[in-house]
């Protein structure tokens, strides 16, 4: 027999069937899985119409990709300049999206639309520099181009999606950039097909993309140049900007756990870091202290979380307390917020096994330095330090006495010095396996160190004006700090990879001035050069250029050296060890 379906079912599958349908057309298509995921990002393979066409009069483009993209981030990156209000729509109809404008476009105009790296594809894979489509709606398409590149202050590397704002005379600050454009992985910001004249350009924190310094809350830094004069003789060229804007949000404890009446886990809204000297205050719901405790170590897996290790058992279920701490700061060296949640004491005994965390010195200790390890846990009195063993070449020393401990940090003396022709290995209990754990060494001999020698170009030394001068290693930490009008001599560098941050304080403050957007003042010259190579037993020399310098535009020079016949400590120069944890 045959069945029929009610008019009041058919309109529900009707209903049903078209909702579907819609929610297919609105979501994002994924590439079929199997086999290694994709990591190329998407390519633009054509355009509609194509770029450089002139007397466009139509009111849509389209962009057609390679694969399938991630609609959301195409709406986040696109945008089309100069900034004149210009509102479309998209749709989308597979590796497709027609960009329709609800108005025509202004007469006589290079019209520049721009697809930034945000962009990316159903894998996440980024776009790696902006894509830009060039149309007018005049007779020919404006031919200006302006380039530059902004840096980061502290690495010297290529600051990645960092926004330039960019104002054609008259300048109105106020109002939203004529031009904006993104910086690629290098740092490189280009933008093309402008109308000459002139230009003002800035880099801004622009937190709520929408194109417009808002002075009361975001940064804003000028290019060492005020102005640009755009022409068709070539690029105008901004130079480079270096961009170190402190980050000051502190971090807020979210929480705090116990896993048993000693141990605590605090846990943050942002990754953290333990001074020297941390120490965390435990009070009751009275605001009286009742225990002191020991910040351990920060979780390796989970950056934002900290072990800490309360002197006193919190064993009372009933009682809440709160926690305040000293010395614990994010990564920016921002301290937490004073509010902090209550938690519940516990019955429960600490089991902690002994176990090491970090050796901290595994890059190596100069001769007459410890080695430092970091234990998950108190370890005075326990098998980490009764049972340490010191192998010297094949020689082991069961009861090495030149140890000291600090809470769960271990450190391990030489007798009288590393010796340089030897090799050491230290061999730690582990309780949880029940046997050593072998932990080579690395000690850098000073009769093997290098040297760097490096001086003021002398067109850039000023009278009376000094230069900051630091160096980091190849782990980013800072081996020296000091100051010169001519040059300095930096002795005990270990052989490797360095780089020098310098700037030269025309002021006198002391600190590198970063610059003025409104008024404008430029930024005190500034540079980082991560190509220092420092060899064993040579002297370095290297001659310091700030690039683009109001007064010089020089660029920086690289190193050369020469033999060290005799090494010896300078005293013009302090070299600072690597720090305690």
């Amino acid at each position: 027999m045959k069945q029929f379906l009610s008019a009041q079912t058919t309109i529900i599958l009707a209903a049903v069937f078209a909702l579907t349908a819609l929610v297919m057309s609105c979501a994002t298509p994924t590439q079929p899985t199997g086999g290694p995921q994709d990591q190329t990002p998407p390519r633009i393979i054509e355009t509609e119409p194509q770029n450089g066409t002139v007397n466009f009069s139509g009111d849509e483009v389209r962009f057609h990709f390679d694969k399938y993209v991630n609609r959301e981030s195409f709406a986040n990156a696109f945008r089309i300049s100069p900034l004149v209000g210009i509102r479309y729509e998209l749709s989308w109809r597979g590796r497709s999206v027609r960009v329709r404008f609800d108005e025509p476009l202004p007469d006589t105009t290079t019209v520049i639309f721009t697809i930034g790296t945000e962009f990316s594809d159903t894998n996440r894979n980024r776009i790696t520099q902006p894509f830009v489509l060039a149309l007018s709606t005049g007779d020919t398409i404006d031919e200006g181009e302006i380039q530059g590149k902004v840096l980061d202050a502290r690495t010297g590397r290529g600051k990645q999606d960092a926004f330039v704002f960019l104002y054609r005379e008259p300048f109105d600050l106020e109002s939203q950039a004529d031009y904006v454009a993104e910086t690629d992985t290098s740092g490189a910001v280009n933008f093309t097909y402008l109308r000459k004249g002139r230009y003002k350009a800035l880099w801004v924190d622009d937190r709520n993309r929408n194109n417009r310094w808002n002075q009361s809350n975001e940064a804003a830094r000028p290019f060492y140049k005020e102005f640009v004069d755009v022409t068709l003789s070539g690029p105008a060229d901004l130079g480079v900007m270096y961009v170190n804007e402190p980050d000051t949000t502190r971090p807020q404890l979210q929480g705090t756990g116990m896993f048993s009446s000693q141990r605590l886990r605090l846990r943050y809204s942002r990754d953290m870091t333990i001074q020297p000297g941390a120490s965390v205050s435990i009070t009751d719901s009275l605001g009286n202290t009742v225990s002191e405790a020991i910040p351990l170590y920060v979780d390796k897996e989970q950056q934002n979380v900290i072990f800490a290790h309360s002197r006193t058992p919190l064993s009372d279920e009933g009682m809440r307390y709160r926690t305040s701490t000293n010395g614990i700061t994010d990564i920016h060296g921002n301290a937490p917020r004073s509010s902090s949640p209550s938690f519940s004491g516990s019955t429960q005994s600490d089991t902690t096994r002994v176990r090491l965390i970090r050796h901290l010195t595994e890059d190596g200790v100069l001769q007459d330095e410890p080695f430092v390890f970091e234990f998950s846990t108190l370890i005075a009195g326990t098998s980490a330090v009764d049972s340490l063993e010191v192998i010297r070449d094949e020689t082991i020393f069961e009861s090495w006495e030149p140890i000291e401990v600090e809470d769960n940090l271990l450190y391990v003396f030489p007798a009288d010095i590393w010796e340089e022709s030897s090799d050491y290995t230290i061999r730690i209990f582990n309780e949880l396996s029940g046997s050593y754990s072998n932990i080579s060494t690395t000690v850098f001999p000073r009769s093997r160190m290098g040297s760097l020698r490096v001086s003021i170009d002398e067109e850039q030394r000023i009278p009376g004006v000094t230069h900051y001068i630091s160096v980091k290693d190849r782990n980013d930490l800072v081996v020296f700090e000091g100051q010169t009008e001519d040059e300095l001599l930096i002795d005990n560098l270990v052989p490797g990879h360095h780089t020098i941050i310098a700037f030269r304080d025309d002021d006198g403050e002391g600190s590198w001035f970063r610059g003025d957007a409104q008024p404008f003042r430029a930024a005190e010259p500034y540079v980082v050069n991560r190509g220092i190579e420092i060899h064993s037993r040579m002297e370095g020399e290297f001659q310091l250029r700030y690039p683009f310098a109001p007064e010089t535009g020089l660029e920086p020079v690289e190193v050369t050296d020469v033999e060290i016949e005799e090494q010896d400590d300078s005293p013009e120069v302090e070299t600072i060890p690597d720090p305690e944890p």
